[in-house]
């Protein structure tokens, strides 16, 4: 009996851990394929490729900030109604968007033009950006500090940290769209996980602030883009991170504030904004840039009322509309949206005429 014991008991505990053996590899396959599956047959590549240095490097405080010193071609194909384009970015030693390789900063400039993807001139040589003809136009120097992506909360932060260059006049593109970028974790970019930025928050007392990124979205966007997860290890890992980054995009998008705070975060931001330029001995001109013809929202000059203290603001939908009933050139990229070498053009004429009316660069 006691060998039968035995033996009954060996077989029962070989099953045991054929079971349990089992049960760790179908659940490791199960893991594999779900990262697979999450991480990167459901996550598309974008419809375009780059050459170079990497655009954007991260910042801890930021999220994200263009590359110094650096160039990167961007390289876009065909699709149903816009032709195959390249576009060239070059930056100086401070990041800020230039005509060509090997520019620094220079000590001072007479404006600062802050901004995202509107204002940097996406998909359109430097020199055809508003930036870059106001600089023509009213012959003075630019630096144009804008980014793609980025919102009023991005830029206020880096305007801070090039106010030392001593403008006399510091300009922001602003667009509708930057309501929402405000107070988004997560900013617009080629895929569906986070690229983690920085956003207004709300402390326990209800108190605006601008919380830091969540996470480096920048390493997860890069290594992405390069598909630098080909070795097992570094597989695993970016595909956690992937999810990870999934889960966020997801989350702050469930808890994204009403438009009240929308509105409370704009004004918190441009108050701030105005406050350094003013401190500064500089004026601030917030323009706001159509999207689709489309004017800015209800309230953003309210907004811009309440922050007073001598901050300006200037339309240009008036300016695309008149542009259009007069059969003027399209100021829009076919099937994109953003503003074309012609809208620009207008841009820069609209604002280069306020400036000088204003007398917004005497002293």
């Amino acid at each position: 009996m006691i060998g039968g014991t035995t033996e009954k008991a060996g077989r029962s505990g070989g099953r045991r851990a054929t079971t349990v053996a089992l049960t760790v590899v179908s659940t490791t396959i199960a893991l594999l394929i779900g990262i697979e599956v999450a991480a990167y047959l459901t996550v598309w590549p974008p419809a375009m490729s780059s050459e170079g240095d990497s655009l954007v490097l991260f910042d801890p405080e930021i999220g994200m900030v263009a590359h110094p010193s650096a160039h990167t071609r961007h390289i876009y194909p065909a699709i149903a109604d816009r032709a195959p384009f390249v576009f060239d970015i070059y930056t100086n030693d401070r990041g800020a968007r230039v005509d060509g390789p090997g520019q620094l900063s220079a000590a001072h400039y007479d404006i600062i033009t802050i901004g995202d993807s509107f204002t940097w001139a996406y998909a359109l040589a430097n020199q055809d950006s508003y930036a870059s003809r106001l600089a023509r136009d009213l012959h003075a120097s630019v630096a144009n500090f804008a980014m793609a992506s980025y919102g009023t909360t991005e830029s206020l932060q880096l305007l801070k940290r090039n106010l030392d260059l001593k403008p006399k006049l510091v300009i922001y593109g602003v667009i509708a769209h930057h309501f929402e970028r405000n107070v988004w974790a997560c900013a617009p970019s080629y895929y569906e996980f986070c690229l983690d930025v920085s956003h207004v928050a709300w402390d326990d007392h209800g108190k605006p602030y601008i919380a830091p990124p969540v996470s480096n979205g920048v390493r997860r966007m890069q290594a992405h883009m390069s598909r630098d997860f080909l070795n097992p290890v570094s597989w695993l890992t970016h595909g956690a991170d992937v999810i990870l980054g999934r889960i966020y995009s997801i989350w702050f998008q469930h808890h994204e504030p009403g438009e009240a705070k929308k509105d409370e975060a704009m004004l918190f931001l441009l108050r701030e904004m105005n406050r350094l330029v003013t401190a500064n001995g500089a004026r601030l001109l917030v323009v706001f840039l159509p999207t689709n013809y489309y004017g800015p929202p209800a309230a953003l000059p309210r907004i811009i009322g309440k922050v007073g203290g001598g901050i300006r603001f200037l339309d240009i939908t008036g300016r695309f509309e008149r542009n259009k009933k007069e059969g003027g050139p399209n100021p829009y990229i076919v099937g994109d949206g953003h503003p074309s070498s012609a809208g620009h053009a207008l841009i820069a004429d609209e604002i280069a005429s306020y400036v000088r009316h204003e007398g917004l660069l005497e002293p």
